[in-house]
């Protein structure tokens, strides 16, 4: 299925350190599975509202079963190009 836009709803904005930095944080719900939502270029819709370490919390219902996972965006060009995720682990990598 294809990312719908307005299942991505920012949350909360939190600025860091000097110069404008900021953190913005996320809530996202598909129906689609993990593997599709992790996959290159799945927010591209959204391009304009995501940065590098903007976090998204994400409910996937695959199937009916739901499964949340936490991402953290590693690219997200302006222009062209994929905006790209990761999965976010705890600190300790688990």
């Amino acid at each position: 299925m294809a990312f719908e836009p307005r299942s991505l709803s920012l949350v909360n904005s939190v600025p860091y350190g000097t110069a404008g930095n900021r953190v913005d944080f996320f809530h996202h719900a598909t129906p689609d599975a993990v593997a599709t939502v992790i996959a290159a270029g799945y927010f591209n819709a959204s391009r304009t509202k995501l940065r590098v370490n903007s976090v998204i919390e994400s409910l996937c219902v695959a199937d009916g079963v739901g499964d949340r996972i936490s991402m953290i965006v590693t690219a997200a060009p302006q222009v062209t190009g994929n905006v790209t995720v990761a999965i976010n682990t705890d600190a300790s990598g688990a």
